[in-house]
């Protein structure tokens, strides 16, 4: 934003001085507008409300599958009985978030693209899937990730937040983002039942 106030300054300038014409100077600012109401998501801008939802749809898709993936991997190697029962309720609820998402996602038109990259895929699995760690090591790893839990929701709140018009997408977000609240108080309440620290949440 403030580039954008920067290059309306300059514009104006320069129009005031004579060095545009009228057509010129409406038609850099037009752009400018433009450019400043795009919609933002994931780090990108989109040029409407439904391309940016239908990136957040397929990225969040791509990152529930894979989550419901882990922990499924988790919980079969898993030998603390507490925490099975806890995972297998998180990992149905993210596999469920993947169905409803790719559904909205195909309803709009779009289609699923999204897969995880190999780097990031070998990295959790490594520690998810892994015989050789604990429940509490992997309770501690999860704490660690989220210490500023509305920080880590921010890519879907943000979206949330510039929705306008598709207030069916809008209200599943919001839902789901519950769904994500819930999901990781549960899995820090078992890291601190079983030792850990106290993540800020």
């Amino acid at each position: 934003m403030a580039t954008v106030d920067f290059e309306t300054r300059q514009l104006l300038k320069a129009y005031r001085k004579g060095l545009i014409s009228d057509d010129l100077f409406e038609a850099q600012m037009r752009e400018l507008q433009n450019g400043a109401s795009k919609y933002m998501a994931l780090g990108k801008s989109h040029a409407n409300e439904r391309e940016m939802i239908v990136a957040l749809l397929d990225e969040y898709r791509c990152a529930e599958n894979f989550a419901s993936e882990y922990l499924g991997c988790w919980n079969e190697v898993s030998n603390q009985e507490c925490v099975k029962g806890g995972l297998r309720v998180i990992q149905q609820r993210e596999a469920y978030h993947a169905r409803l998402l790719e559904n909205r996602l195909r309803e709009l038109g779009g289609n699923p693209q999204c897969t995880v990259p190999t780097e990031m895929r070998t990295k959790e699995m490594g520690v998810y899937a892994a015989q050789d760690k604990s429940d509490a090591e992997k309770l501690q790893y999860v704490a660690n990730q989220v210490q500023d839990l509305p920080k880590a929701l921010s890519f879907i709140t943000d979206v949330i937040d510039q929705i306008q018009d598709d207030q069916q997408t809008k209200e599943l977000l919001r839902s789901l983002v519950q769904d994500e609240v819930s999901s990781v108080q549960w899995l820090l309440e078992a890291h601190q039942l079983m030792g850990g620290t106290k993540a800020a949440a």
